[in-house]
């Protein structure tokens, strides 16, 4: 078959029904037979740059997307997927300017938004991210990764109304969703709002039991509560699984409650013996001797338990 006949309206029908039913390697194939005789030719730049996309060739796919640029460079329509394939390759700054300029043309682009808040999210540029995923949901406020995504944003920022606003969504339509029971439960964990966490921590306890770090925060909430022998058994369950610190902060903090000196001074002694140089630690144990010496009896609770 000749190369003529390579640039053919049913050449084409065949490559792109390849890259339809994910026969990648024959779509390429077929791609290029079309791009020998005309290398310009638009639908067939695309879809080979797709169909790498869909072998995971990025470096191949961005080398395509750059010759359509070049051919067709007032194609706005394709800004974000050449966004993507800077981004897959590691062209963060070109990756940025394509993805922006995509939502000036169009700024409902929820792929675009979707790249954009993605790539400042890996460059840890969390407010930059929040504001992309605020105007996704503000598109289609049902994106549950996106929500969850926002939500733990807004958390590691301290921002714990708008983060547990964002978990309640997510849970309007999945109700066991354990990440966002999780995300609730300790953005209510940074309002103050214990009480209402415990039924929260419960459920996560129940899905997710072999989890030291759910069991330890769901520790802390109860002993906030006064559920003493509650959270004295969430953190022994998060010790048989790790060394966990603030299991160990948390045991120490019930034995000070209950007078019971020699067991919490054995919980600050298994922190220093794994971490020697916690100044935080040495100084809760100083305090702790000095009570028991002064003979104070009830030494006061720590104010807080880390983590």
């Amino acid at each position: 078959m000749g190369h003529e006949a390579a640039d053919t309206p049913d050449r084409l029908a065949e490559a792109e029904a390849a890259r339809r039913d994910r026969r990648y390697a024959e779509a390429i194939r077929l791609y290029g037979q079309i791009l020998e005789v005309k290398p310009r030719h638009r639908a067939a730049l695309k879809g080979l740059a797709d169909a790498q996309r869909g072998l995971r060739d990025y470096e191949a796919c961005h080398a395509t997307w750059m010759r359509y640029v070049q051919a067709y460079p007032e194609d706005r329509s394709v800004l974000t997927r050449v966004g993507d394939a800077c981004r897959k390759t590691g062209r963060q700054a070109q990756a940025l300017a394509h993805y922006q300029e995509a939502l000036r043309a169009r700024p409902e682009d929820r792929h675009a938004l979707m790249g954009l808040g993605d790539l400042h999210h890996q460059a840890k540029r969390l407010d930059e991210a929040i504001a992309c995923w605020e105007r996704l949901l503000a598109l289609d406020p049902s994106l549950v990764n996106i929500l969850a995504m926002a939500g733990n944003a807004h958390r590691k920022r301290l921002r714990f109304e708008p983060a547990a606003r964002h978990f309640r969504a997510i849970l309007e339509r999945e109700p066991r969703n354990p990440y966002a029971l999780f995300g609730l439960a300790d953005s209510l964990r940074g309002l103050g709002q214990h009480a209402e966490a415990a039924p929260l921590w419960d459920a996560i306890v129940d899905l997710d039991g072999g989890n030291p770090e759910v069991l330890t925060r769901a520790g802390d909430c109860f002993v906030r509560l006064g559920e003493l022998d509650k959270a004295e058994a969430l953190f022994h369950r998060a010790l048989s699984l790790r060394f966990d610190k603030p299991a160990l902060l948390g045991l120490a903090r019930i034995h000070r409650s209950r007078n019971a000196l020699a067991e919490a001074r054995a919980c600050y002694a298994r922190i220093l013996e794994r971490q020697p140089a916690d100044a935080r630690t040495q100084r809760l144990l100083e305090e702790l001797d000095a009570a028991g010496q002064a003979g104070e009896g009830k030494p006061p609770l720590p104010p807080q338990i880390e983590g």
